[in-house]
């Protein structure tokens, strides 16, 4: 461990603290410990009494837990797991974040144009024509002939909002086979709508949840059932009623789904019934997204607690978490815990004895867990 940043792990507002040399972009919990990469494209990995710098460099987007291990994207563009020299075989896309199933890594190639199938030591297996977004993030959806990956496909300049970090959206939604990588079923909005996002929600078997923008209505959710008759559309929430107001779905269960509208203007908690996208507004001063950023992880939801959905967003106009508990009939405010710096990170978390351990990292460098119980 560096001497310089073996500072301990000490109690601050609530939350245990290490500090570290440089702004903590992303945090990764997997069963082998907790990481987290900088902005300065080192990661380093938790330690009872501070934080063990790893080797090589990284580009300073994500970290995603693969199985035990953890893949990031080196400096050269390059896929690897952490505290290994293991590198891809071919380039990936650098803003896209890979799947792992099945020990298999599923990844985009630089620019999203085709999607790749790597073996767990990272030597590729298979490439095939995707058509993604550049910096698209799969999800798995369940369906009627197994599981298929979704991919934000057809990038398209048309509506050119940019609160994702650039001005091109998503013409389609395509579900992919794993085994050939062969499309298998889409949904594409009339245009001139698009899909304003850069992963779609997997909301129980057979269904996701997308979140379509047209000019002059702006954002709604859409929610989709993929059957045998293809991939369509079954309810449509009510969109927010202006051309460039946007909101971050941030989970789904297969009962509702959890958006913060208009996040960058201090918009309300949204909770949609599901099947019917029944929708309920709550004022509670939080956000789930920075504009510009690719980061959609501002908000989670923990899982099932003794007053509902457990959930814990960003606070809105101040450093804060807000822990938030949704039952059948409302959402409430359970607690605040205040940050001594700006959230810079996504919020990530663990299982703890009675709950979650919730872990943030800060612009300074600070890196903070709170424990949450249910």
């Amino acid at each position: 461990m560096l001497a310089g940043w073996a500072l301990g792990v000490v109690v601050l507002v609530g939350a245990q603290q290490a500090r570290l040399p440089a702004a903590a972009v992303w945090i990764e919990t997997v069963p082998s410990g907790v990481y987290v990469l900088t902005s300065a494209g080192t990661v380093w990995r938790l330690e009872a009494d501070g934080a063990e710098p790893l080797a090589g460099r990284w580009r300073p987007g994500f970290l995603t837990g693969c199985g035990p291990g953890v893949l990031a994207v080196s400096a050269e563009g390059r896929l690897g797991f952490l505290e290994t020299p293991v590198r891809s075989s071919v380039p990936v896309a650098e803003e896209a974040r890979p799947s792992c199933r099945g020990g298999k890594v599923f990844a985009l190639g630089p620019e999203g144009a085709e999607l790749l199938r790597l073996d767990g030591g990272l030597r590729l297996e298979l490439r095939r024509p995707a058509g993604a977004l550049p910096d698209a993030q799969p999800v798995w959806v369940e369906g009627p002939r197994g599981a298929a990956l979704a991919l934000l496909t057809g990038p398209t300049g048309r509506y050119a909002h940019g609160v994702l970090g650039d001005g091109v959206e998503a013409e389609a939604l395509t579900l992919f086979d794993p085994g050939t990588l062969e499309a298998v079923a889409a949904y594409r909005p009339e245009t001139p709508a698009v899909l304003e996002q850069l992963r779609a929600l997997p909301a129980g078997p057979g269904q996701v949840l997308v979140t379509r923008s047209w000019p002059g209505a702006g954002a709604g959710p859409v929610l989709l059932a993929w059957s045998e008759a293809g991939l369509e559309p079954v309810a449509e929430g009510r969109p927010l009623g202006r051309s460039f107001r946007w909101l971050n779905a941030f989970a789904a269960t297969t009962e509702r789904a959890y958006a913060v509208l208009t996040p960058h203007i201090g918009g309300p908690l949204a909770v949609y019934d599901l099947p019917e996208l029944h929708e309920r507004r709550y004022a509670l001063g939080v956000t789930a997204h920075a504009l510009g950023s690719r980061n959609l992880d501002l908000a989670v939801r923990l899982g099932r607690g003794t007053a509902g959905d457990v959930l814990v967003l960003a606070g809105f106009g101040a450093p804060e978490l807000v822990v938030v508990d949704c039952g059948a009939e409302t959402c409430r405010v359970r607690r605040r815990l205040p940050l001594p710096e700006r959230l810079a990170s996504n919020l990530a978390f663990a299982p703890a004895p009675f709950g979650w351990r919730v872990y943030a990292g800060g612009a300074a460098g600070g890196v903070f867990a709170f424990e949450v119980a249910r």
